[in-house]
């Protein structure tokens, strides 16, 4: 390898981490935890309502019906085969399944917060601070888990395909 060449090289592999980077960001991680969270903001449309079935959460079953759509959408243009698209939305799918299971011991922290402070006694802080640690673990594993299917998903798409859809993301959300 000339000396020339290591840079170019270190900008394709740069180029390449940051694509992949980007599609689980837009694929997945944006609208997972929109949908986890119970709020608007996922691929453009609130989630509720208009993917969500009225003021109702999103289930699992719509959160990968709709990260379908958006992944047909971020994988349209760069040559993906179907076979990587099948595996991408398994990917994704394994991903939901495992952050809606996050969100469920969210929610259970969330009850026991609120109890905290229903008039009828003194706060625990024990309790509290039990319930911060909690969470403080669900968010690492979370984030761990959209980790791994980043990784995952960078190891189904070609180098050339992950800069091309580095650039097409950079495109779309440049304005």
């Amino acid at each position: 390898v000339t000396p020339e060449a290591k840079p170019k090289r270190s900008r394709t592999v740069l180029y390449a981490a940051i694509g992949a980077g980007a599609l689980l960001t837009l694929i997945a991680a944006r609208p997972i935890t929109a949908g986890i969270q119970n709020t608007a903001g996922g691929f453009h449309h609130g989630w509720r309502g208009h993917w969500g079935r009225g003021g109702e959460a999103m289930s699992p079953e719509a959160a990968k019906d709709h990260l379908q759509v958006a992944t047909k959408w971020m994988l349209r243009d760069i040559d993906a085969s179907a076979e990587q698209q099948d595996k991408i939305n398994g990917i994704v799918n394994g991903a939901v399944d495992d952050l809606f299971r996050l969100r469920e011991k969210h929610q259970q922290n969330r009850d026991a917060f609120h109890a905290q402070f229903d008039g009828t006694g003194a706060v625990d802080r024990a309790a509290l601070e039990e319930i911060r640690r909690s969470e403080m673990g669900l968010a690492d594993e979370a984030s761990k888990r959209l980790v791994q299917a980043l990784a995952d998903l960078s190891d189904t798409l070609t180098p050339e395909q992950r800069q091309a859809l580095g650039e097409r993301m950079h495109k779309h959300h440049a304005h």
